[in-house]
């Protein structure tokens, strides 16, 4: 699967992007709260942040809310998740900014204090996501954070099977379709473990590494910029 079929995935989805998502993972929204809680800064602090993977802004609109004095830049391969996202920034336009390119190879900026990313770098490989942690590390400030919020395998093949399975039944008791989505995710995510992503964070230079929220497939983890 390349990146490019995955942007026409997300361009095709976008607009219905916010209703579909919370029947497909669970504790969708509970997970935002834990996010917010993890964010290490006081409401009126100044910082800059990066949403990587931004889709539909639900975590750069999170941060601009909840933090006045905060400005975010949104990243996302999808011209429509932008425009969606755009819609939804309305309020903060002037603490928002948009940008378009592939996180894997694309410039990110630099001087963030925080980078938070949601169900977006599972569509790297191995060697990528090693080398987007070290380009993130660069792209950071001395004591920034880093949230990623995304799809994982378990640490074994047998826990990988079983989580699949209840993540199934979940999807089911909504009343979406989960061979359609289970195919969706074979064909198109190419999730690692959270014990090789600690690693590697540790390897890029991160400090207090570590996976902060799991339920099944899905987990919370990160680290700083010593």
């Amino acid at each position: 699967m390349n990146l490019e079929e995955v942007r026409n995935t997300f361009e095709r989805q976008a607009f219905n992007y916010d209703r579909l998502i919370p029947k497909l993972i669970p504790y969708y929204r509970e997970q935002h709260t834990l996010l917010l809680e993890l964010i290490p800064f006081d409401k009126g602090d100044r910082f800059k942040a990066l949403d990587l993977g931004c889709g539909t802004g639900i975590l750069s609109h999170l941060i601009l809310q909840n933090f006045p004095q905060a400005t975010v830049v949104s990243f996302d391969l999808a011209e429509n998740m932008l425009a969606v996202c755009q819609k939804n920034l309305l309020a903060y336009e002037e603490r928002s900014l948009l940008k378009l390119g592939n996180f894997a190879t694309d410039d990110l900026g630099s001087g963030y204090d925080l980078v938070i990313s949601g169900l977006a770098i599972h569509h790297l490989d191995n060697d990528a996501k090693q080398n987007l942690f070290k380009r993130l590390f660069s792209a950071m400030n001395s004591g920034g954070l880093l949230l990623i919020r995304d799809v994982v395998t378990g640490a074994t093949t047998k826990l990988t099977k079983q989580y699949e399975q209840l993540w199934r039944d979940y999807i089911k008791s909504n009343g979406e379709d989960d061979r359609h989505w289970f195919q969706k995710y074979l064909e198109e995510d190419i999730p690692s473990s959270v014990e090789d992503q600690i690693q590697w964070l540790k390897k890029a230079g991160f400090t207090e590494v570590g996976c902060h929220w799991r339920y099944f497939n899905f987990a919370i983890f990160g680290g700083m910029k010593g």
